[in-house]
């Protein structure tokens, strides 16, 4: 069922269950996808941002093609700001900024790498443990699974991510958790949220880690 967390005549912004992708994907035609399950609630419906399959969180589709121009040029101004929350593996207890390139390592793989794309990561920890940290993200660009390549390039891999490092949970525990923007017809501020899903929840009390 389509978790809608706001819907007018321009957006729709849904909040993405982890485990289901957004697109349809050729090697699977019989699998469920996320942009399927919105056209089917309003069409038409422009797909704009992706989400990987184990993220969970809020995204958005443009409902009518006179705006997509502008959507697009928000996200090459980088007006549009995402907040990511994650659990990783370790203590990261500071602060910091991640500017390293990233690039194609597989045929499913990226990493840091001299010569790859431009990428910066924005890290705010919220709570650093033994067992695990519980961080607030920003990406600065959005290069394929950069959070995930910039935290196992620091030592400090997704709980769960097992493509990077990671094995002891049952998903990569990362969250979008807040997407903002300028609306294409008013123009005015426009933030949308997706409440923290209840894996991500647990597995950090599995972990003793509390936000």
């Amino acid at each position: 069922m389509l978790d809608i967390l706001f819907e007018d005549d321009a957006l729709i912004f849904v909040n993405k269950p982890a485990g289901v992708v957004v697109q349809r994907r050729d090697h699977a035609p019989d699998e469920p996808y996320l942009e399927a399950d919105v056209a089917r609630h309003t069409s038409p419906a422009y797909l704009l941002q992706r989400l990987d399959r184990g993220t969970s969180g809020v995204m958005f589709f443009s409902k009518r093609g006179d705006v997509n121009a502008r959507l697009t040029r928000q996200f090459q101004r980088k007006g549009i700001r995402k907040r990511y929350l994650a659990l990783c593996e370790g203590a990261l207890a500071e602060p910091r900024t991640i500017d390293a390139p990233i690039a194609r390592t597989g045929a499913i793989t990226f990493g840091v790498r001299e010569g790859g794309k431009r990428a910066v990561t924005h890290v705010r920890p919220v709570r650093a443990t033994p067992a695990g940290s519980w961080l607030e993200l920003e990406l600065e660009t959005g290069r394929t699974h950069q959070i995930r390549v910039h935290l196992a390039a620091i030592g400090h891999p997704l709980a769960g991510d097992w493509l990077y490092g990671a094995r002891n949970a049952a998903r990569p525990m990362l969250h979008a958790a807040e997407l903002t923007m300028t609306h294409p017809l008013t123009n005015e501020p426009l933030s949308v949220a997706a409440p923290v899903p209840a894996d991500f929840l647990d597995e950090s009390h599995h972990r003793g880690i509390t936000p």
